[in-house]
């Protein structure tokens, strides 16, 4: 687990609008996997101020003294299964969370966690609690090809569902971001996404990517309710359940070309929607769905 580029533009952008994190935990004790040309480049970006005291800031050690430092971190913990790496908390995530340690954290940090944890429901109802109210919780998890590096990728739908105006939590940003290498924190070059909420298009967002991708989420408590206390719902499912029609829009558009497909034989029409699918629909080309980011980190 550590910082990577992305991350620490994301969390800076977050401390640029305002987020607190004055008392921050990070599952896991974390690591710093920024070259001293991303840490100037950054500090360019976001802390004028820090120019001329990043020369300690080690890659591969502890990203303690850059969160400190960037962010204004003025309590810094981390809770981990195990104290190994020097974590002040111990608690395995597969358990729900002690009450004492519920709502005591201005900003909670995953990067890099959750896909690691079996008894994942438990694991977010977690990271939920421990953000106190007005407080901001960031999630970064795999999304695609890293099939092997934990239990789980996730989806944006889950993202959604779980966060959007739920569970006392606002959905702040989704961004998906794609990098060449499997290894995220080897990887220079990284291309962001904005994440459009599939119950918004009014379909769902299937992806194909040729390289990795992971999810990063910002959401901010806006109130201490019981989490999960009603399981999250697939967005199209709702809408059919109460009658929309929010599924399948993945044919060709348009009065003729409509008629067209329809009038094709079935092992066309399975030709043309695969070939959509492949090209279209289930890439970054759906502009729908992933709007990339030209003003990236």
């Amino acid at each position: 687990m550590g910082i990577i580029r992305s991350n620490a533009a994301f969390y800076l952008e977050a401390r640029a609008r305002g987020v607190d994190f004055s008392r921050t935990l990070t599952l896991g004790r974390q690591r710093l996997y920024l070259t001293p040309a991303d840490l100037t480049a950054l500090s360019a970006r976001y802390r004028p101020d820090l120019r001329g005291r990043l020369d300690d800031l080690r890659y591969g050690e502890p990203a303690d003294d850059f969160l400190k430092r960037f962010l204004d971190v003025r309590e810094l913990q981390a809770l981990d299964h195990s104290a190994y790496e020097g974590a002040a908390i111990t608690h395995d995530l597969n358990a729900p969370l002690p009450a004492h340690l519920r709502e005591q954290f201005d900003a909670v940090i995953d990067s890099g966690t959750l896909e690691h944890v079996f008894n994942l429901p438990t694991a977010i109802a977690t990271c939920m609690q421990l953000v106190k109210r007005g407080g901001t919780l960031f999630l970064s998890s795999p999304a695609n090809n890293m099939c092997g590096h934990g239990f789980y990728q996730l989806s944006p739908e889950l993202f959604f569902r779980l966060f959007k105006d739920a569970n006392g939590f606002s959905l702040a940003r989704l961004v998906l971001v794609t990098h060449p290498f499997p290894g995220a924190e080897l990887s220079a070059r990284q291309t962001w996404y904005d994440v459009v909420d599939p119950a918004e298009i009014g379909a769902r967002a299937p992806l194909m990517t040729r390289t990795p991708a992971f999810l990063m989420m910002e959401a901010t408590r806006v109130d201490v309710v019981p989490v999960l206390g009603t399981p999250p719902q697939q967005s199209d499912y709702v809408a059919r359940w109460s009658g929309g029609d929010a599924a399948g829009r993945t044919g060709a558009t348009g009065g003729l070309k409509r008629a067209l497909f329809r009038s094709a034989p079935p092992r066309l029409k399975a030709f043309l929607t695969g070939w959509y699918q492949r090209l279209v629909l289930c890439t970054l080309r759906n502009r729908r769905a992933f709007r990339r980011i030209t003003d990236e980190p």
